[in-house]
C-alpha cells in the first residue's frame, strides 16, 4: 500500500492520536516542516502534541517516509525507525541501527502548564507528559536503548521538554495516552507480535470492505485503510465508535457524512454499518432535529444537513437485513426527522420544505444561496419524497397499516407540489421561498433532484438527463458542481466548481435507475480514475483532477468503494 503521510495520516482504529507529515504553517499553526504527533480530540486547543525529529549520531536528519498497512518507516542515514500501534491508546516506536536517534519535542513553547515529570517505577524511570494544550497525558516508557530528558522549568509551565532516544543497537519506546491515571503496572510489548495483530486486524477490515476489479485492488486497500484508521472510539458525545471524516483536520462526524460511510459498510460489516447510520440520532431533540456534527466534545446546532438518511438506508438494506429492533428503531427517529422538516422548514405554508443557509444543504457556498436564503431547492423535497416513501415501508413491514397510509399520503402530497413549483419549462429551479423569484444559478445542486429516477415524468427525466449528460456539468473527471461555463466557477471553490463523492453518488444513482447504465459506467470509472491518482480528497478541480482542501476523507473513500463496486465489477451485489 503505497500513500503519502502528508496527505493519509498514520493511525489505527479507535485512536485519537495519529501521526502526520505537515508542511510549514500548518492551517495557521506557526509549525515548522517535519513529522507531528497529534491529536484529534475536540477539546484541545492545538491538535500537535509533539514534533518527531529523526537523529542520526545526535544531530537532527533527513528521512523518507513509508507506509506498509499499520507500519510506518523513517528511513535515515543513521538507520531506520519503525512505528506501530498496539492498541488505541499506545504508540510503539523503534529505531533500528547504531546511529539512529529520535528527538520527541513536546512543543511546550506552544501553550501554558504544558511539562514532563519522571515517574519512578521498579527500578526505571517512566515520562509523563502533561500537554494541556492537547488536553491529553502521554506516559513515555523506555523498554530498550536509552532516554534523556532535556527542559527548563519556569513558574508554572516548561519551556521547552523534550525526549531523546539512542542506543548502540538502536532503542524501542512505548508512547501511551492516559486518560486519568496510569496504573503503574509496567506493561510489555514485543513489537514483531503488535504489528502482526494490527495488521491483521486491519486486514479484516478489509476483507469486509465491498469487492472491486483487479486494477482498483490497490486503491481499494488505501482507501478501507483510510476509513479503518479514521474511526474513534467512542468517548464523551460520541455513544459509539465514530468513524470520523477525517484524522487530518476534518475530526467530526456530519450529519451527512455518515450515511455513505455507512453504506460502504453495509455489504460485510452491518453492526459498525448500523452505529455509523444511527450515530446522529443518538442525540435527536425532541423537535426531531438531529445536529449538524458531533465529536467527543462538541455538538453543532447551528445548521441541520439534507434529510438522505432514508435514502441511504434503503441502500443499506440491499446489502444488510435488519432486526425487527432495528425496524422500530430506524422508523421512529426518521419519522421525526422528517417531521422536523415538515414542521419547522415550511416557513411560507407553501407545502415545501427550506433551507436557512447553504450549510443546511451541504453545499455551503453554492450559487444556489446566492440571494438571502431560506430558499426551496428541489433536491430537499426529493429527499423528502424518498424519505417518506421508505417510512411507508418501514411501516408496512412493521405493521402499522396507519403508518403506512399516513406517509405515503404525505408523499404524494410533496410530490404534487414538487412538480407544480420546483420546475420550470421541464428543468429543476431554486425560488426565494419569501418572495418566490428564481434565483439565477449554475449549481448542479437542483440537478440532484434526479435521485428520484424513473418516478420524474418523462419529460423533466429526458430533459435533466440531456443537462447532466451533456457538458454543462460533465467533465473528464465527473461532476462539477458549478458549471465550468459560469462567471461563478472557481477551481477551488469547495461547492462553486470542484468535483465531490456524495453529489457524484446522488446523481449517478438517479441516472441508473433513468436507463443511464453505460453513461453511469463511464463516470463512475472516471471518479474511480480521479482517486486512484489523487486520492481521496474532500474534494477535486473538476477540470484537472487534482484533489483539493482535506486530503483524507472517508466519504470520498466510501465513495469510491461502492461505485467500483456496484458499476465496475462484472456484477455488483447491489445493483
Amino acid at each position: 500500500m503505497k500513500t503519502e503521510l502528508s496527505r493519509l495520516p498514520f493511525s489505527r482504529a479507535g485512536s485519537y492520536m495519529a501521526v502526520s507529515e505537515l508542511g510549514e504553517d500548518f492551517r495557521g499553526m506557526s509549525n515548522v516542516l517535519g513529522l507531528y504527533l497529534r491529536t484529534v480530540h475536540g477539546s484541545a486547543l492545538k491538535p500537535l502534541a509533539a514534533r518527531i525529529i529523526p537523529t542520526a549520531g545526535g544531530r537532527e536528519t533527513a528521512y523518507e517516509c513509508r507506509m506498509e498497512r499499520t507500519s510506518l518507516y523513517l528511513n535515515t542515514d543513521g538507520g531506520t525507525l519503525e512505528l506501530c500501534f498496539d492498541d488505541e491508546n499506545t504508540l510503539l516506536v523503534r529505531g533500528k541501527g547504531k546511529e539512529i536517534g529520535l528527538i520527541l519535542d513536546f512543543l511546550a513553547d506552544q501553550g501554558p502548564f504544558d511539562y514532563i515529570y519522571t515517574i519512578p517505577c521498579g527500578g526505571r524511570d517512566y515520562y509523563m507528559a502533561n500537554c494541556y494544550k492537547n488536553n491529553c497525558r502521554y506516559l513515555i516508557s523506555l523498554l530498550a536503548g536509552k532516554a534523556e530528558l532535556e527542559q527548563e522549568w519556569k513558574e508554572s509551565s516548561a519551556l521547552y521538554s523534550r525526549l531523546y532516544f539512542s542506543g548502540n543497537d538502536g532503542f524501542l519506546f512505548a508512547l501511551k495516552e492516559i486518560e486519568t491515571e496510569w496504573d503503574r503496572v509496567p506493561a510489555k510489548y514485543d513489537f514483531e507480535e503488535c504489528r502482526k495483530r494490527t495488521e491483521d486486524e486491519f486486514l479484516e477490515f478489509a476483507r469486509r470492505m465491498p469487492s472491486c476489479p483487479e486494477q482498483y485492488r490497490e486503491a481499494a486497500e488505501r482507501a478501507a485503510y483510510l476509513n479503518w484508521s479514521g474511526i474513534v472510539k467512542k468517548d464523551g458525545f460520541l455513544k459509539r465508535d465514530a468513524m470520523f471524516m477525517s484524522k487530518n483536520w476534518m475530526c467530526n462526524v456530519w450529519s451527512w457524512d455518515h450515511c455513505f460511510n455507512a453504506i460502504a459498510l453495509s455489504y460485510h460489516n452491518p453492526e459498525l454499518a448500523w452505529d455509523q447510520f444511527m450515530i446522529m440520532f443518538d442525540h435527536q431533540d425532541v423537535t426531531g432535529l438531529i445536529p449538524d456534527s458531533v465529536n467527543d466534545v462538541h455538538i453543532v446546532w447551528n445548521y441541520c444537513k439534507p434529510p438522505i438518511h432514508e435514502w441511504a438506508l434503503r441502500r443499506m438494506m440491499e446489502h444488510m437485513e435488519l432486526s425487527k429492533e432495528q425496524m422500530q428503531e430506524a422508523y421512529q427517529c426518521l419519522g421525526k426527522w422528517t417531521d422536523w422538516w415538515l414542521v419547522y422548514r415550511d416557513y411560507n405554508g407553501d407545502g415545501l420544505c427550506e433551507y436557512n443557509h447553504g450549510n443546511d444543504s451541504g453545499w455551503d457556498n453554492s450559487t444556489a444561496f446566492s440571494a438571502l436564503p431560506p430558499v426551496t431547492t428541489p433536491e430537499l423535497q426529493a429527499f423528502l419524497v424518498i424519505q417518506m416513501e421508505v417510512l411507508a415501508e418501514l411501516a408496512d413491514r412493521l405493521g402499522i397499516d396507519f403508518g403506512r397510509e399516513a406517509w405515503s399520503r404525505k408523499s404524494a402530497e410533496l410530490y404534487a407540489h414538487f412538480l407544480e413549483k420546483c420546475f420550470v419549462d421541464g428543468l429543476p429551479v431554486i425560488r426565494r421561498s419569501v418572495s418566490g423569484e428564481v434565483i439565477e444559478n449554475n449549481s448542479l445542486l437542483p440537478y440532484v433532484s434526479i435521485v428520484l429516477g424513473r418516478r420524474l415524468p418523462e419529460e423533466i427525466r429526458k430533459k435533466m438527463t440531456e443537462i447532466l449528460i451533456g457538458d454543462r456539468f460533465y467533465t473528464d473527471y465527473g461532476f462539477a458542481t458549478e458549471s465550468p461555463g459560469s462567471t461563478e466557477y472557481r477551481a477551488d471553490g469547495y461547492w462553486r466548481g470542484p468535483i465531490w463523492a456524495p453529489s457524484t453518488m446522488l446523481v449517478l444513482d438517479g441516472l441508473y435507475q433513468c436507463g443511464e447504465e453505460e453513461f453511469v459506467r463511464e463516470a463512475a470509472r472516471r471518479f474511480a480514475d480521479m482517486a486512484v491518482c489523487s486520492g481521496f480528497a474532500e474534494n477535486f478541480d473538476a477540470l484537472t483532477g487534482e484533489g483539493l482542501r482535506d486530503r483524507a476523507y472517508t466519504w470520498t473513500s466510501s465513495v469510491f468503494l461502492i461505485l467500483v463496486h456496484e458499476y465496475l465489477t462484472e456484477k455488483g451485489e447491489g445493483r
